[in-house]
């Protein structure tokens, strides 16, 4: 029991430890593309703790980050759909543009369709100036549906 407890405090301490490297990565401001070869190098259950916290990077794209992390967010599109969900379905506009112009267009048609009734709903719903933006990507966007 002692040993037991022994060798599950050890691998707490190890997943601790792994998690404490692994948000290491994130950048430290919008500056910061160090470890940006190394994110790509993480497997999904790796990244997956910090994913969402490397998807806030593009909330605005003139950070020069937000070039940098797109590519990496690519290649986790199952992890980041459903943070992409909550972002069309948010009130940060300029966060939905840049998803919407960024990071959707690249996604499969099944994580598009599943996307369908943000999407309409942006399109009936934003201010007239942000409106020209997301229906523009929307004709695109539906076309290839």
């Amino acid at each position: 029991s002692l040993v037991m407890s022994l060798k599950a405090r050890d691998y707490l301490n190890l997943v601790v430890y792994i998690y404490m490297e692994i948000r290491e990565l994130l950048p430290k401001n919008k500056f910061d593309n160090s470890n940006i070869n190394r994110l790509f190098l993480l497997t999904d259950e790796e990244i997956k703790p910090i994913i969402y916290e490397l998807l806030e990077w593009t909330q605005d794209y003139n950070w020069p980050i937000a070039k940098e992390i797109i590519p990496v967010l690519l290649e986790r599109e199952d992890l980041i759909f459903p943070y992409i969900r909550e972002i069309l379905q948010s009130n940060d506009e300029e966060w939905i543009y840049w998803v919407i112009k960024l990071l959707l267009p690249s996604f499969s048609v099944s994580h598009k369709n599943m996307l369908k009734d943000e999407i309409v709903r942006l399109t009936n719903s934003s201010e007239e100036d942000y409106k020209e933006n997301v229906l523009e990507f929307c004709h695109a966007y539906f076309s290839d549906l």
